[in-house]
């Protein structure tokens, strides 16, 4: 049984080489490009994406739209851009003023025409470590486009070439620690969290100055000596206790506090070396970032001690929505052990629990003879996460069902550049399938669901005219009535669909666009023989 720690605390009121920009035309010359200011209004602008989940908020949402539950069977695909790295595409487009920005799996950088596809400047790199092949992409600010590397680098390239303005080893320990997470900037500095949630280190989220990247701040996710929250680890086991930052992040600009979902403790499959809650691992945190030094104000830890890998991937979405008739300022989160968690933005308190995969055996920790669990290690809500639509004060979100045969061989040893395991990745125990869910937030039961043939990991997007964009791992894309969960309109991208739909507006024209690729870790039996067929960036329009 799960089982949860809540703490509410009062809320206050380098370089390596890494490629040259290709001699492709550069962008259009820009009389201006986002500001901070222009990124606070994120949340209000219907023509351009520019954060990773449109705004702040992290909510994938927009409340007008030309496409609607009537117009939507007639959407076409606009252009297809071939990504030339074929790899898993994770990658968040941001779209700004005719153009849109780009990442492949091994960290290239493509600059597109929004209107027609054409590649406009390209920056190849070469990490010299690869861990999970993943980058879900960039951010933009001030004509400059910032990303993170698998080997620990940050980046900064001028928006109109490509060409490199700076680059720094942002890591601590390029050994164990890397960057997936698209970069966030916010009021001022650049926001990047640190994934090695399976290799030994310790997650932390970095404020970096976008001017040159020098460090600002620094908050660690695993509490050292003399911290709230360090007797929660047994010895010196908290020095490599995990707790990344993988994916995104939201932001309540009234307050200044940063929601994070921070990852599994370490060493994964083996808790006896690690005995306790393992704080702040498997939990959502509310930093207070209004100052150099950031402030815990409250944390929610929704799996105590996991030893199955089934930390909260998802980025935290912030949101209004209707609870006990009243509105309510609420932050959800789902996680890999196949749980959905809707949490009072202001407080942390939990307002509803509600499990989207089958769950089996996760009161036994894995051993040495093996036994059967679910969801396995790549199952539950995954990396992209989902979408609340305030018109029909519902959640959207996939996930996955999947099984796995777990196995401990009792003992774990660090060594540096390799996985800290106390066994290994749980093998299948098909079938492998998914759902599309919806979740109604008056009651945290579902107003809806779909099953689907294969794991759910491509996000959502959700219109306010009543229309939800999900992609699925056979590379299907699907246009759904956000009220009675029918399939209005489907394409069939030919590739596997990890990534979550952006949207924008083009010379009055609204385009929405999904990444598609390998199926890279979430690979399974039952994907088609026919896909992959490359890795893409497809765009859609009426």
């Amino acid at each position: 049984m799960i089982r949860k720690i809540v703490k509410p605390v009062a809320i206050l009121g380098v370089a390596l080489f890494a490629g040259l920009a290709s001699g492709v035309p550069r962008v259009s010359a820009q009389s201006s490009w986002p500001t901070n200011e222009t990124l606070a209004a994120a949340g209000s602008d219907t023509n351009d994406w520019v954060l990773p989940a449109h705004d702040y908020t992290g909510n994938r949402y927009l409340q007008t739209a030309q496409i609607n539950t009537r117009n939507v069977s007639s959407l076409k695909k606009a252009w297809t851009f071939k990504i030339d790295d074929d790899s898993p595409i994770e990658t968040a487009p941001i779209a700004y003023n005719g153009t849109l920005f780009v990442t492949s799996a091994h960290n290239n950088v493509y600059a597109v025409d929004a209107k027609t596809g054409v590649q406009k400047w390209k920056f190849s790199y070469s990490p010299h470590v690869i861990a999970f092949s993943a980058n879900r992409g960039i951010a933009l600010l001030d004509g400059k486009v910032y990303f993170g590397t698998l080997d620990g680098h940050l980046i900064a390239l001028d928006a109109a070439t490509g060409a490199k303005v700076w680059d720094i080893v942002g890591v601590h320990d390029q050994s164990n620690t890397f960057y997936t997470m698209a970069p966030v900037p916010y009021k001022g500095v650049l926001l990047e969290g640190a994934s090695n949630g399976d290799w030994g280190g310790i997650g932390y989220i970095t404020a970096f100055d976008p001017k040159d990247g020098h460090r600002v701040w620094e908050w660690n996710t695993v509490p050292g000596p003399g911290e709230p929250g360090h007797d929660s680890w047994s010895g010196d086991s908290w020095k490599r206790g995990g707790a990344a930052v993988w994916s995104g992040v939201a932001i309540d600009q009234a307050t200044d506090t940063l929601y994070l979902g921070l990852g599994n403790p370490q060493p994964d499959f083996l808790g006896t070396v690690r005995k306790g809650a393992n704080l702040y691992s498997n939990s959502i945190v509310a930093l207070d970032i209004s100052t150099t030094s950031p402030k815990l104000k409250w944390y929610y830890q929704f799996i105590p001690h996991d030893t199955h890998d089934w930390d909260p991937a998802m980025p935290p979405v912030l949101f209004t929505g209707t609870v006990d008739g009243a509105p309510k300022a609420l932050v959800a989160e789902g996680d890999k052990g196949g749980n959905f968690w809707i949490l009072d933005a202001t407080s942390g308190k939990l307002v509803h629990h509600v499990v989207v995969s089958t769950q089996k055996g996760q009161d036994t920790d894995p051993n040495a003879e093996g036994n059967l669990a679910c969801p396995n290690t790549n199952g539950g809500v995954e990396y992209n996460g989902g979408s609340f639509m305030p018109e029909t004060n519902t959640f959207y979100v996939p996930s996955v069902d999947e099984c796995g045969i777990w196995k401990s061989n009792g003992h774990a040893t660090y060594l540096a550049g390799q996985f800290y395991l106390g066994g290994v990745f749980p093998p299948l125990s098909g079938p492998n399938t998914g759902w599309f869910n919806a979740i109604d937030v008056s009651t945290g039961q579902f107003a809806w669901r779909k099953k689907l043939t294969l794991p759910a990991v491509g996000g959502a997007l959700s219109l306010g005219t009543g229309v939800v964009f999900s992609g699925e791992l056979d590379g299907t894309f699907d246009a759904f009535d956000a009220k009675s969960g029918n399939v209005l309109w489907k394409y069939a991208t030919g590739s596997n669909i990890l990534a979550a739909p952006s949207a924008y507006t083009l010379a009055d024209k609204e385009y929405i666009v999904v990444a598609s690729g390998q199926p890279g870790n979430q690979t399974v039996p039952e994907i088609p023989k026919t896909s992959p067929n490359g890795s893409f960036i497809t765009a859609f329009s009426l």
